[in-house]
């Protein structure tokens, strides 16, 4: 790692990626019960000289877990506000508006809304990091460890590891487990909230326009939150080519405020938008029977 950032940084440049910055949603609470995870981890398992006993650490882990599942909302506020003013001052974290602001429902009515986007370099110093150690051969690391458990539980894995690379970490993982006492400890702990798990109410509002690809037919390892939303940018379709309509919706999210470049991912061509990679395609919505034409822009999860 270029840098090193504690595990509560690592998971807020991560959690908070993308999460809008003036409004609250299932998945930034789920990120920010994230980041109060590792805090907690950081004074359990990664503080020097800690030595609490097998037991003594199950049954603080426990009590500290339970209490950051149900979390209030004004410990939330408080502990969001404190990393990320903390991050900023780093260069590591920025407010800039949100993509969702890009979308025809928010653009037409005059909304404007802001999203943290963490700094590229360390969004990709913790990603690769943690993707080198776990899914190549050789000793893993408490942190990673740490890492992965946190990524699992706020659902942030989906983002970082395909569904293939996801069996690969469970089967590795339950090794580990088996031959240590602390990662069989840690990993079979829970944070995450069920009944925020888009995985039952994604089909809401919206959404049922942007079903989600990455759901059909998966039988998802880790808790899912679809913390990326899918939108749709209206203009002139008629009469252009595929690249053309590609450099005109780089060109309008550019003018909004958003790091835009094409990459290739085998036989189709991929936008990555800041710090994550959207499908894109054209599409025609009818809108009070009048149709639209524009491109539909789809997250794409690994």
């Amino acid at each position: 790692m270029q840098k090193e950032y504690s595990l509560s940084w690592q998971m807020a440049i991560i959690g908070l990626d993308g999460q809008q910055s003036s409004h609250g949603s299932l998945e930034k609470r789920g990120a920010v019960r994230g980041i109060a995870a590792a805090l907690l981890l950081e004074k359990l398992l990664l503080q020097e000289g800690n030595s609490l006993v097998k037991e003594e650490l199950e049954r603080e882990l426990k009590a500290g877990l339970e209490k950051i599942k149900y979390l209030k909302k004004r410990d939330s506020d408080k502990l969001e506000k404190e990393v990320t003013e903390e991050l900023k001052r780093e260069g590591i974290l920025e407010t800039v508006p949100s993509l969702l602001g890009c979308d025809i429902n928010y653009e037409t009515a005059g909304l404007h809304i802001e999203e943290y986007r963490s700094d590229t370099r360390a969004y990709l110093s913790v990603t690769e990091s943690i993707r080198g150690e776990i899914l190549e051969e050789g000793p893993v690391t408490l942190e990673c460890i740490c890492l992965l458990w946190l990524f699992r539980e706020t659902g942030c894995i989906h983002e970082i590891f395909s569904v293939r690379e996801q069996e690969q970490i469970q089967s590795r993982m339950t090794s580990l487990a088996l031959a240590d006492e602390i990662c069989a400890i840690l990993w079979r702990q829970e944070f995450y909230r069920s009944s925020e798990q888009i995985v039952r109410s994604f089909l809401r509002g919206k959404k049922k326009l942007f079903q989600n690809p990455y759901l059909e037919g998966i039988n998802l390892l880790f808790p899912f939150l679809d913390r990326r939303q899918a939108i749709f940018i209206d203009f002139v379709i008629l009469g252009t080519d595929v690249k053309r309509r590609r450099e005109a919706v780089i060109a309008y999210l550019t003018e909004k405020g958003h790091i835009v470049e094409t990459v290739r991912n085998e036989t189709e061509t991929l936008l990555k938008i800041d710090n994550m990679y959207y499908r894109i395609w054209p599409k025609t919505l009818v809108i009070n029977r009048v149709p639209v034409q524009g491109a539909n822009l789809q997250p794409v999860y690994r």
